[in-house]
């Protein structure tokens, strides 16, 4: 039986990191940073990409709604806690656009939240296992993020709708 040593595990795991930070940023244009102490590869949320969070059973009524808008967002799923806390899923956006009063109003009541600029949200590696950070939908390169209004606009009507 052959078996890796620790080193060798960890020597596997930043060259891992280091491709998929690598994709990120290059590929997809994302301002990309790794977690010294985690090895987390992280988007820095603001300037290129912003991001909204919900829970994930709202997040897949929000996911209709855009589907049936003809737009696509990347998805990340946060596990929760089992039995305690539901995931919660992070819409990924174009830069946040300026929000009226009422609008901030429906978001807060809806439960979705946002992120401040130059926040960092881990992102997942391709191929996680169910209960780890992982992609309800992959980002594609050359696919343009959706507006931050299109994805505001589904969250108001979906809230607007049935929750």
């Amino acid at each position: 039986m052959i078996t890796a040593t620790a080193t060798e595990t960890r020597q596997h795991e930043v060259v891992g990191t280091s491709v998929l930070s690598q994709y990120y940023t290059q590929l997809l244009c994302w301002p990309t940073t790794i977690e010294p102490s985690t090895g987390e590869v992280r988007l820095r949320v603001g300037d290129t990409v912003d991001a909204l969070i919900m829970r994930a059973g709202f997040g897949g009524e929000v996911n209709h709604q855009l589907i049936q808008a003809m737009q696509r967002a990347p998805i990340i799923v946060l596990p929760g806690k089992p039995d305690t806390t539901p995931d919660d899923w992070i819409f990924l956006t174009q830069p946040r656009t300026k929000m009226r009063q009422s609008t901030i109003a429906d978001l807060v009541s809806a439960e979705v939240g946002w992120y401040e600029v130059g926040a960092t949200i881990p992102l997942p590696a391709f191929g996680s296992a169910e209960g780890e950070l992982r992609w309800v939908q992959q980002p594609e390169a050359g696919l343009e993020l959706p507006n931050w209004g299109a994805v505001v606009g589904a969250v108001r009507r979906t809230f607007s709708r049935a929750w």
